[in-house]
């Protein structure tokens, strides 16, 4: 299991955020399950994984921070 956290730099709804991600075309059915839960604009992401092989965290973070980027060109998100 893998943990990440960002904050950004505006609220945005959780709704969008998920179909942004569900839609991003590097992301493929073989993905790990990823579950996020939005706090104000805190978001916690938590990688469920039954192999021993970890999401790169580089590659997690460019993958979610191009989903908020087609949501909000301007919100900024930094790792926590």
């Amino acid at each position: 299991m893998q943990r990440f956290m960002a904050e950004l730099s505006r609220p945005i709804e959780q709704v969008d955020f998920e179909k942004s991600w569900h839609t991003d075309p590097s992301l493929n059915e073989n993905q790990r399950k990823v579950d996020f839960t939005f706090q104000g604009r805190r978001i916690f992401a938590v990688i469920d994984s039954d192999s021993s092989e970890r999401w790169a965290s580089a590659t997690f973070y460019s993958s979610f921070s191009a989903a908020i980027r087609r949501i909000d060109r301007a919100c900024n998100v930094r790792w926590l």
